[in-house]
């Protein structure tokens, strides 16, 4: 296993989750049948996913110096992310989100994030980006992703963009700064002047100076295109089916098992392989990041997954 951490950085939020039947269309009161609250975030629950399959592995983000705060810590302290590298904000309000998830496993997402959330990155220990065996980061933290993403690469250490929906100035510059660019299916057309993913996949890659380009399709899996293979191609990369009951961080995690098998050794077709297990088994399974597994078990899950890629 390998031992040089993966850096994480961008928003930590504060979830507040309800199972519901449906998602009402009018103003009304629901009674959910579940609710949890946990430490959370794209960049979080990538974190929490990598120590969970046994990787070394540090967030970088912002909280305030409020109770929710005192929550967001406390609950990462049940899992094996480093959290000294967390700022606390004086004044500031942590980010939280409420969310509801109907019976089919979509869910309806309110986040709020303060304002005064200061997002000034010169806090951040870059020196330390030396010794990482990657760095990852999302889109909600512009200045701090665009200052490590700068030294990742200046020290030769892979960079990969969690590239979600954003303003389209903010995509353009950090995809522009990473290794591996795996999109979300909104944010790649967002972009692109085609409808079709595999067609917006090549359209972008053709700009990029990215190793890996890749989007996550939800039940359809992953298509990823690679520098130097095939390169007017893309493979796509099927998900075991399953029955999903919350589909919440099963892109954070999709992204959080990529970056553990890329730092592991697992090259590119197997990481996103066990990428797509892992995101499926988390949608088996309500509470958001709760549902990320354990690398014993997804290990024993991708036993059973016999799904090659093929090129599209």
């Amino acid at each position: 296993m390998h031992d040089k951490p993966v850096i994480c950085l961008g928003c930590a939020f504060w979830d507040t989750i309800f199972k519901v039947d449906q998602v009402p269309g009018h103003g009304t009161k629901v009674i959910p049948e579940k609710a949890v609250q946990a430490a959370s975030g794209m960049a979080t629950a990538a974190a929490v996913t990598i120590a969970r399959l046994g990787g070394q592995v540090e967030l970088w983000a912002r909280i305030g110096d409020d109770p929710t705060g005192d929550s967001f810590l406390h609950d990462l302290s049940k899992e094996s992310v480093r959290v000294d590298r967390i700022r606390r904000i004086r004044g500031a309000r942590t980010a939280f989100s409420t969310i509801l998830v109907d019976r089919t496993g979509e869910r309806l997402v309110v986040p709020y994030t303060d304002p005064t959330l200061d997002s000034d990155p010169s806090w951040l220990p870059l020196p330390a980006i030396a010794d990482a065996g990657a760095v990852l980061v999302d889109m909600r933290w512009v200045e701090g992703a665009r200052a490590v993403l700068s030294e990742a690469r200046r020290h030769g250490v892979p960079t990969i963009v969690d590239a979600d929906i954003a303003p389209l100035e903010v995509l353009r510059e950090l995809i522009s700064m990473a290794d591996h660019v795996l999109f979300s299916e909104p944010a790649l057309l967002s972009l692109a002047g085609s409808a079709s993913p595999r067609q917006a996949l090549l359209e972008l890659a053709s700009k990029l100076s990215a190793d890996v380009v890749g989007v996550t399709v939800g039940k359809d899996g992953a298509l990823i295109w690679e520098r130097g293979t095939s390169e007017g191609l893309v493979r796509a990369f099927p998900s075991p089916p399953v029955r999903a009951v919350d589909t919440l961080n099963a892109g954070d995690i999709w992204h959080g098992t990529y970056a553990y098998g890329l730092v592991n050794g697992w090259g590119l077709m197997r990481s996103v392989q066990m990428a797509n297990v892992a995101a499926a088994m988390k949608c088996e399974h309500f509470g958001g990041r709760l549902g990320a597994p354990r690398l014993e078990d997804l290990l024993a899950r991708s036993r059973s997954c016999a799904l090659e890629p093929v090129f599209v």
